[in-house]
């Protein structure tokens, strides 16, 4: 496990190499996360790359973050859920449970093939959703 100082962990980070050759590709190792077979979890940056949404079969995308997301076409209007939560300790979380559950439920009934991601933007937030699919 790697631990790093609150206050510069970037750089920290970066000295260890982890990222040597990622900026050049543009490329920073995020990845969604599989949560269930048709369900992922992942940060901002993830779900604004379309060629990675296209890749994995992406059909739905959840988002919780307190801005209006930037969706790559490959998900269309229509399969779309926002919830505008800021993405601290104080945030709950858990009042938008239903809703987004719903959303899920009917995008993986709808059709065999869909996939959802769930998205949001801190690791306080993507630690919180995954407790609560």
């Amino acid at each position: 496990m790697l631990s790093f100082p609150a206050s510069n962990w970037d750089k920290a980070f970066a000295a260890t190499g982890a990222l040597r050759g990622a900026r050049n590709a543009g490329v920073f190792g995020r990845v969604a996360s599989q949560i269930t077979p048709r369900l992922y979890l992942s940060d901002y940056w993830t779900a604004r790359d379309g060629e990675k949404l296209d890749a994995l079969g992406i059909t739905h995308a959840v988002s919780v973050i307190d801005f209006v997301p930037q969706l790559p076409k490959v998900i269309l209007e229509d399969r779309r859920l926002h919830i505008s939560l800021i993405d601290n300790s104080q945030a709950d979380i858990l009042s938008h449970l239903e809703t987004t559950t719903a959303f899920i439920l009917a995008a993986l009934a709808e059709n065999e093939t869909n996939k959802v991601l769930v998205r949001v933007v801190l690791i306080l937030g993507r630690r919180r959703c995954s407790y609560s699919v």
